[in-house]
């Protein structure tokens, strides 16, 4: 049981999963340049970040759960020191081959920002869970959409390199002040790592409650994923036309939805996460439908934005709340599973994104998001459905 986190503590949580989770992301709103760069199609270019995310997802099923095992600490900071030398790396690529596997091998280390929200949700007493976990989860969230502006900004008036080489040179900072800004955690799980990972994929064949929250989060992240990987083709085309740090400005029009993922903590602490994951649900189909008809319309997209990011977030936050609920000692393995299979749909939906923009362009794209959160709400019924049975049949 979490005896307390300090705000500072928190604070640093929350700044670090700003800046580190850019790594991610920082490629997308680079996508033109790069197809530039390294005389690839658009179809191409998207396996980057398809990659880097394919990395991050191979990396929290294999990294993460040792965060049950060993120091939660220590693997923050290996973590953020191999990331900052990769990232360091990667403007250097000789060609595109070489790019897509530094990204690959980027993504797999930089697992700092996830190892701390189970980190963060031990720390933090029963009550105050969703508040705490809903907090550190903002700066993963703020720093995903942030990450997008910075990068075009900085690719727009200092050449896409200079992206990569300040990214290196954060990690590393963070890197230096992580024993002195967080505490140290105790372990819970004492096997090997063979029955580390072992005891993983044993949560996910005996509790249908993890394969329920896990399947939905990695299909609400492809929606998000599709979007995002395609709205850069959109912004760059004709009537648009707009420049890299442009596009890069609707990412930190997300950020106002990412702001609400406290609020959405607190509200699951309070009310339940079912009604909070509904609210979000809805609003993600809302903004997809809006998105879809405005394919040469710049407000309907910045109001899609804002909603979709809103309603995304807010499902996300409580769904993984719920999660946590399940054990306590076990709470990495759990977010690793969670996180990888969300980041492996994030992966398709950024790859199914780029064949449904060669299909049919943006509408295309839009309603395919649209059917994604569909499934993720029959899903949900599914479960709730599923766990009032259980319940009921118990007593």
């Amino acid at each position: 049981m979490g005896h307390g986190v300090s705000r500072s503590q928190v604070s640093f949580m929350v700044l670090t999963c700003i800046l580190v989770i850019g790594n991610l992301y920082y490629n997308q709103p680079l996508l033109g340049i790069l197809s530039r760069e390294f005389g690839v199609s658009e179809k191409t270019v998207a396996l980057v970040p398809a990659l880097t995310l394919i990395g991050y997802a191979i990396g929290i099923l294999f990294i993460v759960p040792l965060g049950d095992r060993i120091e939660r600490r220590r693997m923050i900071q290996i973590s953020l020191f191999a990331a900052g030398t990769l990232a360091l790396a990667l403007p250097f690529s000789p060609n595109f081959v070489v790019l897509c596997a530094i990204s690959f091998i980027l993504g797999f280390s930089n697992i700092s920002a996830t190892t701390l929200i189970p980190f963060a949700a031990n720390l933090a007493r029963p009550e105050e869970r969703g508040k705490v976990v809903g907090t550190v989860l903002s700066g993963i969230l703020i720093g995903t959409l942030l990450g997008r502006a910075l990068s075009g900004f900085m690719a727009e008036h200092f050449g896409w390199k200079t992206v990569f080489l300040f990214s290196g040179c954060v990690s590393y900072a963070l890197g230096v002040l992580t024993p002195w800004a967080l505490p140290t955690s105790e372990p819970h799980f004492k096997g090997t790592y063979r029955e580390l990972l072992s005891s993983t994929f044993q949560l996910i064949r005996d509790i249908p409650r993890v394969r329920e929250i896990a399947l939905m989060g990695a299909i609400l992240f492809g929606s998000f994923s599709a979007f995002w990987t395609t709205l850069t083709f959109l912004l760059e085309a004709a009537p648009f036309s707009y420049s890299p740090q442009t596009i890069g400005l609707f990412g930190a029009l997300g950020m106002i939805g990412a702001l609400a993922a406290p609020m959405a903590g607190r509200y699951a602490d309070k009310k339940g996460t079912a009604a909070t994951i509904r609210l979000g649900l809805y609003l993600a189909m809302i903004a997809f439908a809006v998105l879809a008809l405005s394919s040469t319309w710049v407000a309907g997209i910045i109001l899609g934005v804002l909603i979709l990011d809103l309603g995304i977030q807010i499902a996300h936050i409580s769904n993984q709340t719920r999660l946590f609920e399940i054990s306590q000692e076990a709470r990495s393995r759990l977010s690793s599973i969670y996180i990888f299979c969300y980041f492996v749909g994030g992966s398709l939906g950024a790859a199914v994104g780029s064949q449904l923009w060669s299909f049919g362009r943006w509408p295309a794209v839009s309603l395919g998001g649209l059917l994604f959160c569909v499934l993720a709400a029959v899903i949900f019924k599914r479960g709730q459905k599923l766990s009032t049975q259980a319940h009921i049949a118990s007593h």
